[in-house]
């Protein structure tokens, strides 16, 4: 029998990266599963539903076969299904019996994870032959959960990776497979860091499941301990003094694309932040905070940041 496996992620460029990665590794993919409400070509009652590409002639005796009505410019997971030829499904019910039954019918030798929004459940983690492995970026067990780039740049980490781990019931908590470092540049983006952290993480996977179809089953407990955290809220976005000015810096850098304002306090002054334009560790200045129109310099510890602030000037005294 040859060695396959079902692929579940979501329309993102983590997804479509470690997918390339395994397409590229000639890994044989029985199909791609999706999750989603809103894929296109996702219609009716169905909890799993065939997903085809623009112009696609729909089989009669199929009806549960729906041609998508859109033409992809923009590489996805879609478009890089379709062009290798890959069946491609979207989920809605991943708890649904007909969800367990679509699996089972595959036999996939592995199920394989890439930023797959919902836990999958244990039925379906028992259904392939070697059970399922997911792609985490971070260094499992540290940093569990669904936004786990986030919080190392707010930690200002410096010891960044991705984790390939057999999944259980829970999220991210399964023993480890296979572990890779990934060093961050200052002042890169969170999209940056998610491809390079996917570009890792889908080359170590399919590392992973070569070993698996030879034979071998890489396998270690995470070690006690760690740490889970779940999606930022808007006072997660709050940066101190206290913080270096390169972990501010790049903390900033990173998270502007989540959309939310930094929020600075200083002697009872309150700013909300837009961006940061700069930083040293060694620059100082004779206040703690300055401000030039549209413009913040301040103190931290160490070194000094220049913040754009939000218009409008959202500086106030908090009260007693």
């Amino acid at each position: 029998m040859a060695f396959e496996i079902v692929f579940l992620g979501s329309d993102c460029d983590y997804s479509r990266i470690v997918l390339e990665s395994l397409i590229a590794a000639r890994i044989k993919i029985a199909a791609v599963w999706l999750a989603g409400q809103n894929l296109p070509g996702l219609s009716g009652l169905a909890t799993i539903q065939p997903l085809l590409p623009p112009n696609a002639v729909v089989a009669e005796n199929d009806p549960s076969s729906v041609p998508l009505t859109s033409t992809f410019v923009q590489e996805s997971v879609l478009t890089t299904t379709w062009r290798n030829g890959i069946p491609l499904y979207g989920v809605k019910r991943i708890k649904a019996e007909e969800t367990l039954l679509a699996l089972k019918s595959l036999a996939p030798a592995v199920g394989v994870v890439a930023c797959f929004p919902w836990l999958v459940p244990e039925p379906l983690l028992l259904a392939p032959q070697h059970g399922f492995l997911n792609v985490h970026p971070s260094l499992l067990p540290n940093y569990r959960g669904p936004a786990p780039l986030f919080w190392q740049f707010r930690a200002g980490e410096q010891r960044t990776g991705v984790t390939v781990h057999w999944m259980d019931t829970q999220f991210d908590t399964g023993p480890i497979a296979a572990q890779r470092p990934v060093p961050l540049p200052d002042g890169i983006s969170e999209h940056d860091a998610t491809r390079l952290m996917a570009r890792v993480g889908g080359r170590l996977l399919a590392e992973v499941l070569q070993h698996v179809a030879g034979g071998e089953l890489p396998y270690r407990r995470q070690p006690p301990g760690g740490s889970y955290q779940p999606w930022p809220r808007p006072e997660d976005f709050a940066i101190s003094t206290e913080w270096s000015a390169r972990r501010i810096f790049n903390f900033m850098r990173a998270c502007a694309v989540w959309g939310y304002p930094y929020i600075l306090e200083i002697d009872g002054h309150r700013w909300l932040l837009s961006d940061a334009i700069s930083w040293s560790n060694y620059a100082s200045i004779d206040t703690p905070f300055a401000v030039q129109n549209d413009l913040i310099t301040f103190l931290c510890s160490p070194g000094t940041i220049q913040a754009r602030l939000c218009q409008p000037n959202h500086s106030a005294r908090s009260q007693s």
